[in-house]
Protein backbone atom coordinates (compact mmCIF):
# COMPACT_ATOMS: atom_id res chain seq x y z
CA UNK A 1 0.00 0.00 0.00
CA UNK A 2 2.65 2.33 0.94
CA UNK A 3 4.47 1.63 -2.41
CA UNK A 4 1.60 2.40 -4.45
CA UNK A 5 1.01 5.83 -2.51
CA UNK A 6 4.79 6.42 -3.01
CA UNK A 7 4.57 5.95 -6.56
CA UNK A 8 1.12 8.06 -7.10
CA UNK A 9 2.89 11.18 -5.01
CA UNK A 10 6.28 10.60 -7.42
CA UNK A 11 4.06 10.51 -10.62
CA UNK A 12 1.83 13.58 -9.50
CA UNK A 13 5.05 15.51 -8.69
CA UNK A 14 6.27 14.58 -12.18
CA UNK A 15 3.14 15.69 -13.62
CA UNK A 16 3.34 18.88 -11.96
CA UNK A 17 7.33 19.58 -13.06
CA UNK A 18 6.81 19.12 -16.46
CA UNK A 19 3.30 21.55 -16.49
CA UNK A 20 5.30 24.31 -14.51
CA UNK A 21 8.28 23.86 -16.42
CA UNK A 22 6.86 23.63 -19.65
CA UNK A 23 7.03 27.63 -20.99
CA UNK A 24 10.23 27.71 -19.71
CA UNK A 25 12.93 27.41 -22.21
CA UNK A 26 14.28 24.73 -23.08
CA UNK A 27 10.94 22.94 -22.91
CA UNK A 28 8.17 23.97 -25.08
CA UNK A 29 5.44 21.61 -25.01
CA UNK A 30 2.92 24.09 -22.47
CA UNK A 31 2.95 25.87 -26.19
CA UNK A 32 1.35 22.74 -27.31
CA UNK A 33 -0.71 21.66 -24.61
CA UNK A 34 -1.78 25.40 -23.70
CA UNK A 35 -1.41 27.87 -26.87
CA UNK A 36 -3.44 30.52 -25.06
CA UNK A 37 -2.49 32.16 -21.81
CA UNK A 38 0.87 29.45 -21.78
CA UNK A 39 3.09 31.39 -19.06
CA UNK A 40 0.15 32.34 -16.73
CA UNK A 41 -0.48 28.71 -17.28
CA UNK A 42 2.76 27.06 -16.00
CA UNK A 43 2.70 30.03 -13.05
CA UNK A 44 -0.62 28.71 -11.82
CA UNK A 45 1.18 25.29 -11.79
CA UNK A 46 4.08 26.45 -9.67
CA UNK A 47 1.61 27.73 -7.12
CA UNK A 48 -0.63 24.98 -7.14
CA UNK A 49 2.60 22.45 -6.70
CA UNK A 50 4.49 25.03 -3.83
CA UNK A 51 0.80 24.61 -2.17
CA UNK A 52 0.88 20.75 -2.09
CA UNK A 53 4.32 20.91 -0.85
CA UNK A 54 3.30 23.03 1.80
CA UNK A 55 1.00 21.37 2.86
CA UNK A 56 2.61 17.26 2.83
CA UNK A 57 5.75 18.52 3.48
CA UNK A 58 6.75 19.16 7.95
CA UNK A 59 9.37 21.26 6.47
CA UNK A 60 11.19 23.24 3.83
CA UNK A 61 14.14 22.15 2.66
CA UNK A 62 16.97 24.53 1.14
CA UNK A 63 19.54 24.27 -1.50
CA UNK A 64 23.08 24.17 -0.14
CA UNK A 65 24.24 27.08 1.22
CA UNK A 66 27.20 27.94 -1.47
CA UNK A 67 24.58 27.45 -4.20
CA UNK A 68 22.21 30.08 -2.07
CA UNK A 69 25.13 32.43 -2.20
CA UNK A 70 26.14 32.50 -5.38
CA UNK A 71 22.59 33.04 -6.97
CA UNK A 72 22.05 36.01 -4.21
CA UNK A 73 25.38 37.53 -5.40
CA UNK A 74 24.52 37.33 -9.36
CA UNK A 75 20.55 38.61 -8.24
CA UNK A 76 22.24 41.83 -6.64
CA UNK A 77 24.93 41.71 -9.86
CA UNK A 78 22.15 42.01 -12.47
CA UNK A 79 19.48 44.40 -9.95
CA UNK A 80 22.64 47.01 -10.38
CA UNK A 81 23.61 46.57 -14.16
CA UNK A 82 20.13 46.57 -14.88
CA UNK A 83 20.31 50.47 -13.60
CA UNK A 84 24.09 50.96 -14.93
CA UNK A 85 23.09 49.10 -18.18
CA UNK A 86 19.78 50.77 -18.43
CA UNK A 87 19.20 47.24 -20.43
CA UNK A 88 15.10 45.75 -19.80
CA UNK A 89 16.77 42.08 -21.29
CA UNK A 90 18.99 42.02 -17.44
CA UNK A 91 15.39 42.11 -15.88
CA UNK A 92 14.47 38.49 -17.64
CA UNK A 93 17.86 37.32 -16.40
CA UNK A 94 16.85 37.74 -12.72
CA UNK A 95 13.72 36.44 -13.17
CA UNK A 96 14.72 33.36 -14.67
CA UNK A 97 17.71 33.13 -11.58
CA UNK A 98 14.80 33.47 -8.98
CA UNK A 99 12.39 30.91 -10.83
CA UNK A 100 15.01 28.65 -11.28
CA UNK A 101 16.33 28.70 -7.60
CA UNK A 102 12.46 28.13 -6.89
CA UNK A 103 12.34 25.23 -9.22
CA UNK A 104 15.17 23.63 -7.62
CA UNK A 105 13.76 23.84 -4.24
CA UNK A 106 10.51 22.41 -5.57
CA UNK A 107 12.17 20.00 -6.75
CA UNK A 108 13.95 18.69 -4.08
CA UNK A 109 10.97 18.86 -1.37
CA UNK A 110 9.20 17.04 -3.82
CA UNK A 111 11.87 14.12 -4.69
CA UNK A 112 14.60 12.02 -3.91
CA UNK A 113 17.52 12.87 -5.85
CA UNK A 114 17.90 9.76 -6.78
CA UNK A 115 13.80 9.41 -7.77
CA UNK A 116 14.24 12.71 -10.01
CA UNK A 117 17.28 12.04 -11.66
CA UNK A 118 16.20 8.28 -12.39
CA UNK A 119 12.75 9.40 -13.89
CA UNK A 120 14.08 12.47 -15.56
CA UNK A 121 17.10 10.04 -17.23
CA UNK A 122 14.26 7.44 -18.73
CA UNK A 123 12.31 9.97 -20.20
CA UNK A 124 14.99 11.84 -22.45
CA UNK A 125 16.19 8.17 -23.22
CA UNK A 126 12.47 7.52 -24.51
CA UNK A 127 12.68 10.58 -26.36
CA UNK A 128 15.46 10.50 -27.93
CA UNK A 129 14.42 6.25 -28.87
CA UNK A 130 11.27 8.22 -30.23
CA UNK A 131 13.38 11.11 -32.67
CA UNK A 132 15.47 7.88 -33.45
CA UNK A 133 12.36 5.70 -34.51
CA UNK A 134 10.46 8.97 -35.92
CA UNK A 135 13.20 9.85 -38.23
CA UNK A 136 13.26 6.59 -39.87
CA UNK A 137 9.23 6.74 -40.13
CA UNK A 138 9.28 10.04 -41.52
CA UNK A 139 11.85 9.15 -44.35
CA UNK A 140 9.61 6.59 -45.15
CA UNK A 141 6.25 8.39 -45.25
CA UNK A 142 4.93 6.97 -42.52
CA UNK A 143 4.92 9.99 -40.01
CA UNK A 144 2.82 13.23 -40.48
CA UNK A 145 2.47 16.90 -38.91
CA UNK A 146 -0.02 16.70 -36.16
CA UNK A 147 0.10 20.35 -35.90
CA UNK A 148 1.95 23.70 -35.73
CA UNK A 149 1.90 26.40 -32.82
CA UNK A 150 2.82 29.74 -32.38
CA UNK A 151 6.45 30.24 -30.39
CA UNK A 152 9.01 32.83 -30.57
CA UNK A 153 9.01 35.86 -33.42
CA UNK A 154 8.36 34.26 -36.91
CA UNK A 155 9.17 30.78 -35.42
CA UNK A 156 6.64 27.58 -35.12
CA UNK A 157 6.67 24.44 -32.84
CA UNK A 158 5.80 21.79 -35.78
CA UNK A 159 4.06 18.91 -33.68
CA UNK A 160 4.96 15.41 -34.81
CA UNK A 161 3.51 13.27 -32.12
CA UNK A 162 7.13 11.42 -31.12
CA UNK A 163 8.87 14.92 -31.42
CA UNK A 164 9.23 18.71 -31.48
CA UNK A 165 10.81 20.55 -34.85
CA UNK A 166 10.95 24.32 -34.54
CA UNK A 167 11.29 26.02 -37.91
CA UNK A 168 10.09 28.81 -40.02
CA UNK A 169 8.45 26.57 -42.54
CA UNK A 170 7.91 22.87 -42.55
CA UNK A 171 10.64 21.04 -44.42
CA UNK A 172 9.99 18.40 -47.01
CA UNK A 173 12.48 15.73 -46.91
CA UNK A 174 13.98 16.04 -43.57
CA UNK A 175 13.87 17.32 -40.10
CA UNK A 176 16.20 17.38 -37.47
CA UNK A 177 13.91 16.07 -34.23
CA UNK A 178 14.17 17.90 -30.89
CA UNK A 179 12.35 15.55 -28.44
CA UNK A 180 9.94 17.72 -26.64
CA UNK A 181 12.62 20.60 -26.66
CA UNK A 182 12.63 24.06 -28.49
CA UNK A 183 15.66 22.84 -30.72
CA UNK A 184 18.46 19.45 -31.31
CA UNK A 185 21.18 21.73 -29.47
CA UNK A 186 18.95 22.00 -26.37
CA UNK A 187 18.50 18.61 -25.91
CA UNK A 188 22.02 17.69 -26.54
CA UNK A 189 22.84 20.65 -23.86
CA UNK A 190 20.39 18.28 -21.35
CA UNK A 191 21.97 15.03 -22.64
CA UNK A 192 25.38 16.40 -21.67
CA UNK A 193 24.48 16.83 -18.33
CA UNK A 194 22.23 13.22 -17.73
CA UNK A 195 25.80 11.59 -19.57
CA UNK A 196 27.64 13.10 -16.89
CA UNK A 197 25.53 12.43 -13.71
CA UNK A 198 24.87 8.94 -15.04
CA UNK A 199 28.62 8.98 -15.12
CA UNK A 200 28.40 10.52 -11.61
CA UNK A 201 25.80 8.56 -9.52
CA UNK A 202 24.96 5.19 -11.40
CA UNK A 203 27.35 4.10 -14.19
CA UNK A 204 24.60 2.32 -15.40
CA UNK A 205 26.02 1.62 -19.25
CA UNK A 206 22.32 0.96 -20.78
CA UNK A 207 21.27 4.29 -19.83
CA UNK A 208 25.11 5.52 -21.07
CA UNK A 209 24.84 3.84 -24.21
CA UNK A 210 21.24 5.13 -25.19
CA UNK A 211 22.61 8.50 -24.27
CA UNK A 212 25.06 8.14 -26.64
CA UNK A 213 23.34 7.08 -29.21
CA UNK A 214 19.94 7.57 -29.67
CA UNK A 215 20.32 11.49 -29.79
CA UNK A 216 22.29 11.06 -32.81
CA UNK A 217 19.03 11.35 -34.62
CA UNK A 218 18.85 15.01 -34.14
CA UNK A 219 21.83 15.67 -36.17
CA UNK A 220 23.47 18.21 -33.05
CA UNK A 221 26.60 19.06 -33.92
CA UNK A 222 26.95 19.76 -29.82
CA UNK A 223 25.77 16.26 -29.18
CA UNK A 224 28.46 14.72 -32.33
CA UNK A 225 31.31 16.59 -30.23
CA UNK A 226 30.01 15.55 -26.55
CA UNK A 227 29.60 11.52 -28.34
CA UNK A 228 33.35 12.12 -29.77
CA UNK A 229 35.03 13.69 -26.61
CA UNK A 230 33.39 11.52 -24.29
CA UNK A 231 34.29 8.19 -25.75
CA UNK A 232 37.56 9.01 -26.14
CA UNK A 233 38.29 9.35 -22.81
CA UNK A 234 35.74 6.54 -20.98
CA UNK A 235 36.40 4.19 -23.51
CA UNK A 236 39.90 4.95 -25.70
CA UNK A 237 42.96 4.68 -24.45
CA UNK A 238 46.31 3.43 -25.69
CA UNK A 239 45.97 0.65 -23.02
CA UNK A 240 42.82 -0.91 -25.24
CA UNK A 241 44.25 -0.44 -28.77
CA UNK A 242 41.96 -2.94 -29.81
CA UNK A 243 38.75 0.08 -28.64
CA UNK A 244 40.74 2.57 -30.10
CA UNK A 245 40.52 0.36 -33.55
CA UNK A 246 37.17 -0.31 -33.87
CA UNK A 247 36.61 3.86 -32.69
CA UNK A 248 38.66 4.99 -35.58
CA UNK A 249 36.89 2.13 -38.05
CA UNK A 250 33.39 3.49 -36.68
CA UNK A 251 34.18 7.33 -37.98
CA UNK A 252 35.83 6.37 -41.13
CA UNK A 253 33.35 3.97 -42.07
CA UNK A 254 30.43 6.43 -41.25
CA UNK A 255 32.57 9.14 -43.11
CA UNK A 256 32.64 6.86 -46.29
CA UNK A 257 29.39 6.13 -46.11
CA UNK A 258 28.17 9.34 -46.07
CA UNK A 259 30.34 10.92 -48.67
CA UNK A 260 29.53 7.63 -50.81
CA UNK A 261 25.20 8.63 -50.76
CA UNK A 262 25.91 12.05 -50.17
CA UNK A 263 24.10 12.45 -54.11
CA UNK A 264 20.74 11.54 -51.79
CA UNK A 265 18.81 14.63 -50.87
CA UNK A 266 18.03 13.25 -47.27
CA UNK A 267 21.69 12.14 -46.92
CA UNK A 268 23.47 14.45 -48.30
CA UNK A 269 21.49 16.67 -45.49
CA UNK A 270 22.42 14.72 -42.62
CA UNK A 271 26.06 15.27 -44.21
CA UNK A 272 26.02 18.93 -44.24
CA UNK A 273 24.35 19.17 -41.05
CA UNK A 274 26.66 16.71 -38.88
CA UNK A 275 29.66 15.93 -40.56
CA UNK A 276 30.00 18.76 -43.01
CA UNK A 277 29.87 21.50 -40.26
CA UNK A 278 32.62 19.99 -38.46
CA UNK A 279 34.64 19.31 -41.94
CA UNK A 280 33.99 23.49 -42.72
CA UNK A 281 34.96 24.55 -39.00
CA UNK A 282 38.90 22.37 -39.48
CA UNK A 283 39.19 24.18 -43.25
CA UNK A 284 38.68 27.63 -41.10
CA UNK A 285 35.15 28.39 -42.00
CA UNK A 286 32.31 29.32 -39.95
CA UNK A 287 29.61 27.03 -38.38
CA UNK A 288 26.67 28.41 -40.85
CA UNK A 289 24.39 28.07 -37.97
CA UNK A 290 26.33 30.62 -35.61
CA UNK A 291 28.14 32.43 -38.55
CA UNK A 292 26.99 36.29 -37.83
CA UNK A 293 27.25 36.00 -34.24
CA UNK A 294 31.45 34.28 -34.63
CA UNK A 295 32.22 37.18 -37.37
CA UNK A 296 31.00 40.25 -35.06
CA UNK A 297 31.20 39.36 -31.24
CA UNK A 298 34.76 40.50 -31.20
CA UNK A 299 34.19 44.03 -32.80
CA UNK A 300 30.65 44.60 -30.85
CA UNK A 301 33.06 43.73 -27.86
CA UNK A 302 35.38 46.49 -28.39
CA UNK A 303 33.36 48.57 -29.28
CA UNK A 304 31.78 48.43 -25.80
CA UNK A 305 34.07 46.57 -23.49
CA UNK A 306 31.72 47.30 -20.37
CA UNK A 307 28.66 46.27 -21.47
CA UNK A 308 26.36 46.67 -24.64
CA UNK A 309 22.70 46.45 -23.62
CA UNK A 310 21.00 43.47 -25.64
CA UNK A 311 18.39 45.45 -27.31
CA UNK A 312 21.14 47.69 -28.38
CA UNK A 313 23.05 44.90 -30.28
CA UNK A 314 19.80 43.56 -31.65
CA UNK A 315 19.35 47.04 -33.24
CA UNK A 316 22.17 47.83 -34.59
CA UNK A 317 23.41 44.64 -35.47
CA UNK A 318 20.74 42.95 -36.50
CA UNK A 319 22.85 39.61 -38.51
CA UNK A 320 24.22 38.99 -34.85
CA UNK A 321 23.78 35.54 -33.83
CA UNK A 322 22.62 35.51 -30.13
CA UNK A 323 24.40 31.54 -29.09
CA UNK A 324 27.95 32.32 -29.62
CA UNK A 325 30.31 32.63 -26.81
CA UNK A 326 31.08 36.31 -27.34
CA UNK A 327 26.98 36.88 -26.10
CA UNK A 328 27.32 37.29 -21.88
CA UNK A 329 30.95 39.28 -22.61
CA UNK A 330 28.58 41.53 -25.20
CA UNK A 331 25.84 41.95 -23.13
CA UNK A 332 27.69 41.92 -19.07
CA UNK A 333 31.11 43.32 -20.25
CA UNK A 334 34.73 42.89 -18.93
CA UNK A 335 33.44 42.63 -15.15
CA UNK A 336 29.73 41.27 -15.28
CA UNK A 337 31.63 38.55 -16.89
CA UNK A 338 32.82 37.21 -13.53
CA UNK A 339 29.45 37.72 -11.90
CA UNK A 340 27.48 36.14 -15.19
CA UNK A 341 29.91 32.88 -15.04
CA UNK A 342 30.16 32.48 -11.03
CA UNK A 343 28.61 28.89 -10.21
CA UNK A 344 31.67 27.90 -12.57
CA UNK A 345 34.30 29.86 -11.25
CA UNK A 346 33.45 28.66 -7.54
CA UNK A 347 33.25 24.87 -9.31
CA UNK A 348 36.87 25.63 -10.72
CA UNK A 349 38.27 26.48 -7.38
CA UNK A 350 37.02 23.33 -5.67
CA UNK A 351 38.01 21.21 -8.53
CA UNK A 352 41.53 22.64 -8.42
CA UNK A 353 41.66 22.14 -4.69
CA UNK A 354 40.60 18.89 -4.39
CA UNK A 355 42.43 18.50 -7.19
CA UNK A 356 39.77 15.89 -8.89
CA UNK A 357 39.77 14.56 -12.05
CA UNK A 358 36.47 13.58 -12.41
CA UNK A 359 35.13 16.23 -12.13
CA UNK A 360 37.88 18.53 -13.92
CA UNK A 361 36.11 16.14 -17.18
CA UNK A 362 32.90 17.29 -16.41
CA UNK A 363 33.74 20.87 -16.21
CA UNK A 364 35.74 20.55 -19.32
CA UNK A 365 32.38 19.12 -20.94
CA UNK A 366 30.60 21.62 -19.58
CA UNK A 367 32.42 24.59 -20.69
CA UNK A 368 32.70 22.60 -24.36
CA UNK A 369 29.07 23.00 -24.90
CA UNK A 370 28.75 26.04 -23.24
CA UNK A 371 31.24 27.78 -25.70
CA UNK A 372 28.52 27.29 -28.35
CA UNK A 373 25.38 28.12 -25.77
CA UNK A 374 26.46 30.06 -23.51
CA UNK A 375 23.13 31.29 -21.71
CA UNK A 376 22.36 28.42 -18.69
CA UNK A 377 20.70 30.43 -16.44
CA UNK A 378 16.72 28.41 -17.12
CA UNK A 379 15.19 26.43 -14.42
CA UNK A 380 15.75 22.92 -16.01
CA UNK A 381 20.05 23.79 -17.24
CA UNK A 382 20.76 25.26 -13.10
CA UNK A 383 18.89 21.74 -11.49
CA UNK A 384 20.99 19.94 -13.59
CA UNK A 385 24.26 21.91 -12.85
CA UNK A 386 23.31 21.81 -8.92
CA UNK A 387 23.10 18.03 -9.08
CA UNK A 388 26.26 17.45 -11.13
CA UNK A 389 28.28 19.62 -9.37
CA UNK A 390 26.50 20.71 -5.59
CA UNK A 391 25.20 17.15 -4.95
CA UNK A 392 27.67 14.61 -3.03
CA UNK A 393 27.38 11.09 -3.86
CA UNK A 394 26.58 9.69 -0.76
CA UNK A 395 24.05 11.94 -0.26
CA UNK A 396 22.35 10.73 -3.57
CA UNK A 397 19.26 9.02 -1.78
CA UNK A 398 18.44 12.45 0.47
CA UNK A 399 15.91 15.04 -0.13
CA UNK A 400 19.64 17.44 -0.51
CA UNK A 401 23.05 17.29 0.42
CA UNK A 402 24.79 19.56 3.23
CA UNK A 403 28.01 19.18 1.73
Amino acid sequence: MKLSIDNFKTFYYFLLFFLSVGAFYPFVHNFVLFPQFTVVISLAFICVWFLTIVVCNNFIVLPKRAFNRIVLVQVFFFAIAYFVLDSPSVLMVIFYLILSWIFLLLVINSFSINTFIKYFTRFNIVSAFFCFLGVILFSIGLLGLIGSYEYQGEFNIYNYGLFFVKRTQELSFQLRPAGYYDEPGSFAFVIMFLLLINRKFFNNRKWEYSLLFFPLATLSLAHIVTVLVFCLYYYVSFKSIGNLIVFCLFIFSLLYTLNLFSHVDSIRYVKDRSVGRIENIISGGDDVSRQGGLEQGFSIFLENPWGYPKEKVKEKFPDFVNEVFWSPLIYYGIFGIGFYLLPFIYISIRILRSNNRKYGFFLFVVVLNLLQRPFYIYPLFLILIYFLFFVDYNKLSNKVSYI
